[in-house]
Formats: structure tokens, sequence, C-alpha cells
């Protein structure tokens, strides 16, 4: 028999599995990326209905299955429903999550990637930095913790990101040129490293479109 346990994790997507499950993908601490069936999960009234959502961060009890594992108990620890409420912010967040979810994998933890998801979320609530900017500061430091970050750089503002810790990656106070020169560098890693583009790309470009016609 397999051995259930109980892992801390974030959910990263969700997705509809019959007429009444659901499919998430939880980025965990212990286990790293891993397929997590909730079974029920969108009945009414289902006990695993709240924890099944997008961005929340929880303790998932689960039980290891040949392809995927089973949710038979969760605790809520943070829910991050609030970004669902800005179009921009909720864009944001999913493009980090896919991020996170291409460069992890099932085996190998994910604590650094789970704290530094945790303060982002935090930051595009926040709404102190704006969010490209939020989101290319994210993309230095999942970079970096993946060891894909070429660290030589003239760019002050990298400089000062790749040096912090993860609860200080969103502590920079930006400048126009700073900005810009993030941008530029974070554009051309993503490009070199990346196998494919990100779905909630189109997404971003379509609000980066919008927002600059008002």
């Amino acid at each position: 028999m397999y051995e259930e346990q109980w892992v801390r994790g974030i959910v990263l997507s969700v997705s509809q599995l019959g007429e009444y499950d659901k499919r998430m993908v939880v980025l965990t601490e212990q286990l790293g990326r891993v397929t997590v069936f909730a079974n029920g999960a969108r009945r009414q009234n289902n006990r695993f209905t709240a924890v099944a959502q997008s961005f929340t961060l929880g303790r998932f009890q689960v039980r290891p299955g040949k392809q995927a594992y089973t949710l038979t108990g969760a605790e809520i620890q943070k829910s991050f429903l609030d970004l669902t409420q800005d179009v921009e912010s909720f864009a944001s967040a999913s493009y980090c999550c896919e991020l996170v979810e291409y460069f992890t994998r099932e085996g190998v933890g994910g604590k650094d990637e789970l704290n530094l998801l945790y303060v982002t979320f935090l930051a595009l609530l926040e709404k102190r930095l704006r969010p490209p900017v939020v989101r290319a500061a994210f993309a230095v430091k999942l970079l970096d913790i993946q060891g894909e970050f070429e660290r030589e750089t003239d760019s002050p503002l990298v400089r000062y990101i790749l040096s912090q810790p993860i609860g200080g990656t969103y502590s920079f106070e930006p400048t126009e040129q700073g900005t810009a020169e993030l941008l530029r560098i974070v554009k051309k890693t993503l490009a070199r490293v990346l196998d494919y583009p990100m779905r909630s790309e189109e997404v971003l470009r379509s609000l980066e479109q919008t927002f600059s016609l008002k």
C-alpha cells in the first residue's frame, strides 16, 4: 500500500477532470512539482473546493499512485484569491507559476522556488512595483536559482536583485533606466533558455497593448 504524506506547497494551475474532479499541479517543498487529483473538488460544499484553487498556499496530504498523487487532506495556510480580482495581477501570477512549472520537476524539492512565489504574490498584491517589473525581477531570481542566469551584467539593478536573499527580491526602487535594462536583459535571457513561449504571454501582450492605448 502506498503511504500518505503531508507536503507544503502552492497550487500552480488547476484544470477540470471529469464531471466533479480537478487536476492540480502543485509545487511542493518536499516532492518538487507534482500532479495531484482532487476528487470531488467541483461538487458543492466539497472539502477540497477551497484548496483546489490556483495560487493557494497550504499543506496537502497526498497518496502516491502510478502517475500522480491523490489528495486525501488539506489545510489552507494562505489564499491569494485576491490576485484574481485584477486582470493584470492574475495574468502576472499565472505567468510566474507557468515559469516555475517549466523549470521544476518531480523528485527535486522546490523550497526556494516556493518561497520566491510567495514573496512575488505579496509584491503583486502590494502594487508598489508595476507588474512587468515584478515579473522581470521574478524571472531573474528564478533563473538564478535554476543556474540559468548569466551573472556577469552591467545592470546595477540586476546585480542588486541577484545579491539579495529571496525575501529581498522586490526591495529595490526602480528608475526608468534601470527598469528598461532589467526588461531588456530578461527578455533576451528567456529567449535563450525557453524552448517555447509561455501560454500566459499572449494575455500579457494583449494587456500591455490595452494599457498603452489609455
